[in-house]
Parts: structure tokens; sequence; C-alpha cells
């Protein structure tokens, strides 16, 4: 077996597993989001690094959910090698993201660490559990269960979240060895986008079951996608 059929099969192996073994977390996520949807409160998204993309992924897009709020600040995204690294071991950064949102009790917030272990992400989980935001931990459980903490609290990711996903990558996220030391094949992307959008798709469907209009966009490049999509976007505005 060649090593692009390696890399499939494992990524193969996890998706079915989340199929056949994860349903449950993936609905008590969905229901966690809805529940703060009903009370007219938010959904935020919340990643550095490489998870930044997970916010990216669900945001005013084809088959995404109008109204809910990725944290994209661009210091926290892969625009630089070492600064997203930097900033997401820094505690202190947390005081600028509880000033430039306006996180309330009965909000959600999808948080996506591989590691669950640094210092920005425990800090602004311990801080929004205790004003009552419910916490959806998107991490590579088995890999954080094994990584030392870098907040001084010691806890991780996972142990402080409502819901735990798990993208099931494993400690370091590489996946194929081609030497002792050489690794490519990270799956932590594939499977958290993977993830997350089971878990879009089952809120949706919960939202439909409600009875509801629910607000999901169309792609731009369809016919009447734009005037479709343009009233979604005040939501935005």
């Amino acid at each position: 077996m060649n090593l692009m059929q390696n890399y499939y099969h494992v990524l193969q192996e996890s998706m079915e597993h989340i199929i056949n073994k994860e349903q449950e977390a993936i609905q008590q996520a969905a229901q966690l989001m809805s529940k703060s949807i009903q009370q007219d409160k938010k959904v935020y998204f919340f990643g550095t690094g490489h998870s930044y993309i997970i916010g990216q992924e669900v945001f005013a897009r084809a088959g995404g959910y109008a109204g809910f709020i990725p944290i994209l600040e661009n210091e926290l995204g892969m625009n630089h090698a070492f600064k997203s690294t930097m900033i997401e071991r820094t505690t202190e950064y947390a005081d600028v993201l509880m000033e430039l949102y306006p996180f309330v009790k009965g909000d959600t917030i999808v948080m996506t660490s591989n590691s669950g272990r640094n210092a920005l992400l425990v800090e602004l989980a311990q801080r929004l559990k205790e004003m009552g935001v419910g916490i959806i931990a998107l991490t590579a459980l088995e890999a954080s269960k094994n990584s030392t903490s870098r907040h001084a609290s010691g806890l991780r990711l996972f142990e402080l979240a409502d819901v735990i996903l798990d993208n099931r990558s494993v400690y370091g996220d590489a996946s194929i060895s081609h030497t002792e030391v050489v690794k490519t094949g990270p799956t932590s992307t594939v499977m958290s986008c993977f993830i997350i959008q089971l878990v879009v798709t089952a809120f949706v469907q919960l939202e439909i079951d409600r009875g509801i209009e629910v607000p999901v966009f169309r792609s731009s490049n369809i016919d009447g996608g734009d005037a479709y999509n343009e009233k979604l976007f005040d939501i935005y505005r």
C-alpha cells in the first residue's frame, strides 16, 4: 500500500468511527447550539493556528448557517510562522477577546484545538465557563490527555467542555511515517471540518424541526444566490 493509500485509509477509518460511534456527541453539540439560538444568544467559533480554519469553514458559505460568529482576528491565524504560536501561549490575550466579543450567559462557543493545552485557549474557556457560556471542544482527545497544560491551572480544554468532539488525530497530528523523524499526513483539519459540518447539519435539522425558517447561505455562483444571500448578510451588519 503506497503512502497516499495509507493516508486515505487513516482518514476513512476515522470518519467511519465518527459516523458509527460519535453521533450522540454530535447531536449534543447541535442541541447546545440550538438552545443558544432559541434564547436569542450567540454561537461563537474559536481556534488558533490551523484550528482557526474551523471558524472560516462555517462562516458565510454555501450550506452555512447565517448567524454564527467566528473569532477571526488576524493575529490568531497562520499568516506568520511564529506569531499565532506566541499568541496562543499568551494568557493575557483573553482580555482582548473578552473586550472585542460581547459574550453573555447562554451563549455557546466551539473551541478547536488538537492539544487543548495552550494558555490562551484554557484561560478563555475558564472565563467563559464561569459566565455560563456552553463550551464545545473539538480536539484530539487521546493526544490531549497525553499533553501537559501550558496554563497555570493545569487544565486542558476537554476538562472544561460541556461536549467533547474527538477528531481522533494522533499525537503530533502527522499520521504518515516516512522515516523515524519525518512524518506527513496531518489529519486534524480534514477531520475537524468533517465533524463541524456534521454538527452544523444536525443543528440546522433541529431548527427545521422547530418549524422555523432557517437562514442558510446559498452559493453565490448559482442563479439567484447573491440576491438570496444579501438579506442574510444583514445579520452581520
